[in-house]
């Protein structure tokens, strides 16, 4: 490293510990540029990745990290801002300080110390590329203000705080479009005695929260190769050579919404009136060319802040914003070797949400319904919005360990996880049985279609039913879609004769999303219409008590019929001539449609030509093979690694990802090296 940017690296550390040498650190890139990061140490590993993630993302991880400080509304306008209050309504940054040194361990301290290093380092390499520089240097406290607060959105604050602006409050338990697929196979159901293991989150495909693939590797025993997020210092989900795990997003209540009695400066609480605690949050939002300041003032009861709209005001309260050590569970999950280890790192407890569907070398498979929950009064009926007059609604536990759903090598074989009820994540004899107050109860098209085709098989299961499972394209013939699209698909031709053509078509679609299918388009537009008028997440169709009525159906019929004569002159296309997978130059036809299990969120981003662009949905994926011989690994992107146009590795995946075909991977450090595209340091 050059002396000047190796002084600014480390006035920018502003930390105790060494200063990581770059010279210390080997990142090598493989055939499709994936970091393979190399190190003695943890810390140094944390610096490569940073380093390499930084190379690849530069932009991802600053706005990560401008959160922290309030200053992402600076880049972001309205969008950015938004995460900027929440980090300030929630406390996170305040508390984030009062309890860092307390919260870690000194081992993992010294990987965030190593990972701030690198951030640092690269921005002072590259000033050019810096988007805030009053934001430099970055530090410590700044990673996990962002973990706390991207997992306190995910937790169930983000839509309470939605629901309550939109003042739509029936809608703060609703699943968003952010799931995931997951599952493995015990030994004695597969076909070649190994343990199987499909890691499938769904995502966004671009931006900060997007997965990003690398292999992290010390002689200190990090060996994990998976996915993390811009500003990520772990592997998120992925695998090491013992065991691997995957997430889907679980709905649990998480946290509740109080609904205050007020009076001027004061709120109603057992038996009294009481003053608000304030603060005043500090903001700046970027409007075109300019950046105004902006304050708000934040109100601050017994059960937590104030968020309120025209029909009164709302306490929220939720557990994930008083706990900081995520990032410290997901470290030693990638470092566990066996089933003994990898439960002692869940036990931490840390990881507000989260399903975890996992498998090892040595057979075992699990299941967990992860989660901070609230240990709520069972005597107590809770809805929404709770009575913020009394503190019986006020919880001050969480469901412990033992309580929480969970299986572990259940005789049937299996467990999956496609965000549905965890009343249903193995075989029908095999299921956990359990309730508490809050627990998710609803399901929809994909846990339905996993568990239908799972439950099928008799008898070991082949490769290629695995591969079938996690690629399959259907909406399930008897489930929540068939119920509540009933009006859909029985609709009369006769009645409405203007639409003859299209009702026959929708009538004679067999449910896939098969990128030739010549009635799924239709159908898809159809979806499209039926999301916007409900301003809400598809899954929420399939889940809401009230069905798709027939003129709803006429109407959403129509305006599809409509939308694909004016930009494409029929009805009668196929898929991939509307929904494509689209970086940069490339445009390809894309499979899948929403909430089947090869999602695929689009969006219109041509209205002239009718073209959409999935934007997420099927993203980052593992399939694994775990035996006592070694660790069968392939992995496959939607894009590629880069988020650089000009970077060859910008959409080096696309045609592979689309075609359902996956990269061999490998934690041999030798021939990882052989066959590297590149070897270098981190400078």
């Amino acid at each position: 490293m050059r002396p000047f940017i190796f002084i600014l690296a480390l006035i920018y550390s502003g930390v105790a510990i060494a200063q990581v040498s770059p010279a210390a650190v080997t990142i090598a890139r493989d055939s499709f540029g994936v970091p393979h990061i190399f190190a003695a140490t943890d810390a140094e590993v944390a610096y490569g990745l940073a380093w390499a993630h930084c190379e690849d993302d530069f932009r991802s991880v600053q706005e990560n990290l401008l959160q922290s400080r309030s200053l992402l509304g600076e880049v972001e306008g309205k969008n950015g801002v938004l995460f900027d209050f929440a980090m300030q309504f929630f406390g996170i940054d305040t508390f984030v300080d009062h309890h860092y040194e307390q919260a870690f361990s000194p081992q993992f301290k010294a990987v965030l110390t190593g990972y701030i290093q690198g951030v640092n380092a690269y921005a002072a390499a590259h000033p050019d590329r810096v988007l805030v520089k009053r934001a430099l240097p970055f530090n410590e406290h700044d990673i996990i203000r962002s973990y706390t607060l991207n997992l306190t959105l995910f937790a169930g604050a983000g839509i309470a705080l939605k629901s309550i602006k939109d003042r739509r409050i029936e809608f703060f338990h609703q699943p968003n479009e952010i799931g995931s697929n997951a599952m493995s196979i015990a030994p004695s159901r597969t076909e070649d005695g190994r343990t199987w293991l499909a890691v499938n989150s769904h995502q966004p495909l671009e931006g900060r929260f997007a997965w990003y693939e690398a292999h992290l590797c010390s002689d200190e025993g990090w060996d994990i190769i998976g996915g993390l997020f811009p500003g990520g210092v772990t592997v998120f989900v992925g695998s090491n050579q013992h065991l691997g795990w995957a997430h889907t997003t679980n709905y649990h209540n998480f946290g509740d919404i109080y609904k205050l009695q007020r009076r001027g400066n004061k709120y109603f609480y057992d038996g009294q009136w009481r003053k608000f605690d304030t603060r005043t949050a500090h903001l700046r939002i970027r409007l075109g060319k300019i950046v105004l300041p902006v304050s708000r003032k934040i109100l601050y009861t017994v059960q937590g802040p104030v968020f309120s709209n025209k029909d009164g005001d709302y306490a929220l309260r939720f557990p994930g914003y008083r706990d900081i050590r995520a990032a410290e569970q997901w470290y030693h999950m990638d470092k566990a070797k066996n089933w003994s280890e990898f439960e002692k790192a869940i036990k931490m407890e840390a990881i507000p949400l989260f399903n975890i569907v996992y498998g090892d070398r040595d057979g075992h498979i699990f299941w967990q319904s992860g989660c901070q929950v609230p240990l709520r009064d069972t005597a107590i009926r809770w809805h929404v919005p709770m009575p913020g007059t009394s503190s019986q609604y006020v919880w001050q536990r969480l469901l412990p360990y033992d309580r929480k759903p969970a299986l572990l090598d259940p005789s049937c074989g299996f467990v999956y996880s496609c965000n549905q009820t965890p009343l249903a994540t193995s075989g029908t004899a095999c299921n956990w049985r359990g309730y508490f107050p809050g627990m998710q109860l609803f399901t929809y098209n994909r846990g339905e279609r996993f568990g239908e085709m799972l439950n099928a098989i008799k008898g070991k299961i082949t490769w290629q039913q695995f591969l079938d499972v996690k690629f399959d394209k259907h909406y399930a013939a008897d489930g929540t879609y068939a119920r509540n699209f009933r009006a859909l698909y029985h609709l009369d031709a006769q009645k409405y004769p203007d639409l003859s053509a299209a009702i026959t078509k929708l009538k004679h679609w067999d449910w896939s999303g098969t990128v030739d299918n010549k009635d799924a388009a239709l159908a898809m537009l159809t979806h499209e219409y039926l999301m916007k008028k409900l301003n809400g997440p598809f899954a929420f169709l399939m889940i809401k008590k009230d069905t798709l009525t027939e003129s709803e159906a006429v109407e959403a019929v129509r305006h599809a019929q409509q939308q694909l004569i004016e930009t494409h002159g029929s009805i009668d296309i196929p898929l991939g001539a509307v929904q494509r997978l689209i970086r940069g130059t490339v445009s390809i036809p894309a499979s899948g449609l929403r909430e089947v299990p090869r999602a695929a969120d689009p969006k219109l981003i041509d209205k002239k030509k009718g073209i959409y662009k999935v934007t997420s949905g099927d993203g980052y994926i593992q399939l694994v093979k775990f035996s006592k011989d070694g660790v069968d690994l392939r992995t496959i992107s939607p894009y590629g690694v880069s988020a650089d146009p000009t970077s060859p590795h910008y959409t080096d995946q696309m045609v592979m990802f689309e075609k359902e075909q996956f990269k061999q991977m490998t934690f041999n450090k030798a021939e990882i090296l052989r066959n590297a595209e590149r070897v270098y340091h981190p400078e």
